[in-house]
């Protein structure tokens, strides 16, 4: 079988590795990413145990850890700026190990180009991918025969295309579901890094995130010297100039730190004067969503990751795109020999129920972060320590699962 992915993404790449694991003949894959070399734009993102397992399978969570990338992290603590009150936290660890013969995964903090690297270094190491950078298509054509992919300089055949293209997908756009067009959320992710002077502790173990009227700011430790700070605000934004993430320029800088000390300045939560004021190479985000419910597949096309189900971030973005590949290759193992279109439908019918869950909780959470009054965001609070306590045992459950292991229904 041949294969072609468009995206070299989170998504893309470990589709590739599941496709070779699972599969009972390591098909030939050629991926095609637009960009002309591998993404570093991105922060420090944080990969849940489940996510941890996916990596595990893939043969990258092995090689992550040979180079001691990342930070384990216990938790994420939540408190209020005006008060310095801890409303709760989001615990990763548990009783249990997790099955991998190594003693229970705990969070992970690691730069997102890291990742992406080890995904590529594990690419390189198969014979039967080909990774290609600068490829741009134009068309995507399908047939009974199979599927061809016009690009700028060129075409390629495959017996199926997997769009791994993120939210702004190509192959959603001009084929699978071209009406379903992403929507700006009206709230954008800014982020830089800071040097932590010797005496500053912050008043949290490894991640802390501070709400407030007007948004969040969440600060965390990154790597493993633990002498740099990840900063990270979410913030009503009514216009943004690009729909991509960018690293500001000159003025824009100080722009961004001045909106950022406008909104988080000046608490009760003392250590995060400084630290805004250290922090520089802010890079703004815009945060785009798209419509649930929309098709994920026409005949030899299907999506996956962002390009399928794009939701705001909240903690495990790249824990779905990376189970979607693993279940995906699956799904294939077992359904193959009955054709493409039943592949499709038994992978909507495994992940669908997960992911219109989490796009639920993604986008009312997300809601929350823009611009409040002062009774709303007092609730909020209220709300916050009692949902964090609510979920506890849900969250401690999802974090265990395995999708390299769970029953295929």
């Amino acid at each position: 079988m041949k294969i072609i992915i468009l995206g070299a993404g989170i998504a893309g790449l470990a589709t590739a590795l599941a496709l070779t694991k699972w599969l009972p003949e390591a098909p030939d894959i050629i991926i095609l990413e637009t960009r002309p070399q591998p993404s570093t734009i991105g922060g420090a993102i944080g990969l849940t145990p489940n996510a941890q397992r996916c990596l595990y399978h893939l043969g990258v969570l092995p090689r992550i850890q040979a180079k001691g990338l990342g930070i384990v992290v216990d938790k994420i603590e939540l408190f209020t700026i005006y008060t310095g009150t801890k409303l709760g936290h989001i615990d990763f660890t548990g009783d249990e190990g997790n099955g991998l013969g190594e003693p229970a995964l705990k969070g992970l903090r690691i730069m997102r180009a890291d990742l992406l690297q080890s995904l590529v270094d594990a690419i390189r190491s198969l014979s039967n991918i080909q990774l290609e950078y600068g490829r741009h298509p134009t068309r995507i054509q399908e047939s009974p025969e199979g599927v061809a992919v016009d690009l700028v300089a060129g075409t390629m055949s495959a017996d199926l295309v997997i769009g791994c293209d993120g939210i702004h997908s190509f192959t959603r756009t001009t084929l699978v579901d071209p009406e379903r067009i992403p929507v700006y959320t009206g709230i954008a992710a800014v982020f830089g890094f800071a040097d932590l002077q010797e005496s500053a502790r912050p008043p949290w173990q490894d991640t802390g995130l501070c709400q407030s009227q007007r948004g969040s700011l969440m600060t965390t430790y990154y790597e493993a010297t633990r002498t740099r700070q990840y900063v990270a605000a979410i913030m009503e934004t009514k216009e943004v100039l690009s729909r991509e993430g960018w690293l500001a320029q000159g003025s824009q800088q100080d722009k961004i730190k001045h909106d950022v000390s406008s909104r988080y300045a000046g608490s009760a939560i003392k250590f995060l004067d400084p630290l805004i004021e250290a922090t520089d190479h802010w890079t703004l985000y815009p945060v785009y969503k798209l419509a649930p419910q929309g098709k994920w597949c026409s005949k030899r096309t299907i999506l996956l990751g962002d390009a399928a189900h794009a939701m705001p971030p909240q903690g495990e973005s790249a824990g779905h795109a990376l189970e979607d590949a693993i279940l995906f290759a699956r799904v294939m193992q077992h359904s193959m020999d009955k054709g493409l279109d039943e592949v499709f439908s038994a992978y909507e019918r495994v992940r669908r129920g997960r992911i219109d869950q989490a796009y639920a909780e993604a986008v009312f959470g997300w809601e929350t972060q823009k611009d409040s009054g002062w009774f709303t965001f007092v609730l909020r609070n209220w709300f916050t320590s009692w949902y964090l306590w609510w979920t506890s045992t849900s969250r401690c459950q999802r974090y265990k699962e395995d999708v390299a292991t769970m029953r295929l229904e």
